[in-house]
């Protein structure tokens, strides 16, 4: 450690100032400004950090208040606004042609996101499998509350269908609509069930020309993923 002696007096008052927050605004502003360029003026302030800390070893931890703390975080670190577009882009784990899709669709967000102050949550999720080719990207847009749905690779058998399910925690698939041939659909969820979309898992099944005739899964699971908030 430094002796102190080596420090001239009106420097060392300042640093021990500084260190212990008695340094006025303005002297405190100037103070780190000369830290960051004279390392004898920051030898001061290190030399008044490591004498004082001693101090500080009889004190017992306390917890701040949960307001302040957060009140603190948000000023160390702003939250950033992140746009719709942003949160769809930057979605990871899905395929080029999923990012596109997304893209694209998160500018016809955008443009219905008529307040900008708003961040409405965005739910999307890639329905995969690990024995077939099937993969499709579901997007829930937030104030239509329709599904877009693209199918990014496979497609259905000879004279099936594909069926969309919507998987809730402890209760049986629920029929979404039978997907059309084309590579882009959507799908309205339907209202009683919107207030739980993020829970939900989507599937999609082989089904008979025109979809199940149970009003349940009767065919292989083709394909399924969570829903994931982006």
């Amino acid at each position: 450690m430094t002796d102190q002696t080596e420090f001239p007096d009106n420097d060392d008052i300042h640093a021990a100032e500084l260190v212990l927050g008695l340094a006025s605004d303005d002297d405190r502003t100037a103070g780190r400004r000369r830290m960051a360029t004279d390392p004898t003026f920051a030898a001061h302030v290190v030399f008044w950090q490591e004498r004082l800390a001693a101090m500080a070893d009889s004190i017992d931890p306390v917890a701040p208040p949960a307001r302040l703390k957060q009140r603190m975080l948000a000023q160390v670190f702003p939250a950033k606004r992140v746009s719709i577009l942003e949160r769809v882009w930057l979605w990871q784990g899905i395929s080029v042609a999923a990012l596109l899709f997304a893209g694209y669709l998160g500018v016809q967000l955008l443009t219905i996101n008529t307040q900008p102050n708003q961040q409405p949550a965005v739910l999307a999720a890639q329905l995969v499998s690990d024995t077939g080719p099937l993969q499709v990207l579901a997007v829930i847009e937030p104030v239509s509350h329709e599904i877009a749905l693209r199918r990014i690779a496979g497609e259905a058998r000879a004279d099936r269908s594909l069926e969309l399910w919507a998987i809730l925690p402890g209760q049986a698939p629920i029929s979404l609509g039978v997907l059309p041939d084309s590579e882009t659909a959507r799908i309205l969820v339907p209202a009683a069930l919107r207030s739980q979309a993020a829970q939900f898992t989507l599937a999609i099944t082989d089904e008979p020309l025109g979809g199940s005739p149970t009003g349940g899964p009767t065919g292989d699971v083709l394909a399924a993923g969570p829903m994931t908030t982006l």
